[in-house]
């Protein structure tokens, strides 16, 4: 049941009704407001606030955090600067900075990595982190995208960030790491896990091991026989190693599958030619 706030509203506003400035009673009401998620009503007590001291740093944050969720990202970027020059620069508010300013997106993740050789982790910051990883990884910053993925994994082992750490690693052209961790992650989840298997797969045949690529593709195919994936993948594998009759087999399966999976229709009509 959500608490009523209606006497402490009400004792506020009498408060400014004598003084319209009261930075207490400003900054009380605000805060009320959102905790009941009525940011409305907050940013106009913030902007109070603001309007007489413009540098109060809780104001400048809320008023910042209000504008990114409203993609509102000018407004957000003059506040979260402006709290920086004031002494207000913690990790995550160069990581809100690196989500809105794509043109100096590196500068600023350079900024929270420094701020985290110095942060001491708690487990609430693990959304925030694991959040960074995907976005960094999502931007092809597969540097970034690593530090935050072993950040988040330092604080919560959850099988996302274990497969989110093999892809990175797969990306980054280390494949024996990359292997590690879907290792990991397929263990974890009973040596059942399809997407695993085939990552495993594909890890053994950037590696140049073809045969063990297929040893994990079949294994993920007596689990989903009918994923039309694990056949194509298999049927290159042996298109590679010159078995056309297993390769063609491979593609016709993807195909029954999937009449119109253009790119085992295109495998196989290379083979035959």
């Amino acid at each position: 049941m959500a608490k009523d706030y209606s006497e402490q509203i009400k004792k506020y506003n009498e408060i400014l009704n004598n003084n319209s400035n009261d930075i207490n009673a400003l900054t009380s009401l605000a805060r009320i407001y959102i905790k009941e998620n009525k940011l409305n009503e907050a940013e106009k007590y913030y902007n109070k606030i603001l309007e007489n001291n413009s540098d109060n740093t809780e104001a400048l944050y809320i008023i910042g955090f209000i504008n990114m969720q409203r993609n509102n990202y000018k407004k957000a970027i003059e506040n979260f600067i402006k709290l920086i020059e004031l002494g207000i620069d913690n990790s995550f508010i160069y990581e809100y900075l690196s989500i809105m300013d794509k043109n100096n997106r590196e500068t600023f993740l350079n900024k929270a990595i420094e701020k985290h050789n110095t942060d001491k982790l708690r487990k609430k910051d693990y959304e925030r982190i694991s959040y960074m990883a995907y976005q960094s990884y999502k931007w092809r910053m597969y540097d970034f995208a690593l530090h935050y993925a072993e950040l988040a994994y330092s604080i919560k082992q959850t099988n996302d960030i274990i497969n989110l750490l093999g892809c990175i690693c797969f990306y980054k052209g280390e494949y024996d790491k990359a292997l590690s961790y879907f290792h990991e992650l397929n263990f974890n989840c009973n040596k059942t896990n399809i997407y695993a298997l085939c990552n495993i797969a594909s890890c053994y045949r950037k590696k140049n091991s073809n045969n063990m690529a297929i040893k994990y593709l079949d294994k993920a195919k007596e689990l989903d026989d009918s994923n039309k994936l694990i056949y194509f993948n298999i049927g290159t594998i042996y298109d590679k190693l010159g078995n056309r009759k297993s390769a063609l087999e491979n593609f016709n399966k993807a195909i029954e599958i999937d009449s119109n999976y253009t790119e085992a229709i295109d495998a196989k009509n290379l083979i035959s030619i």
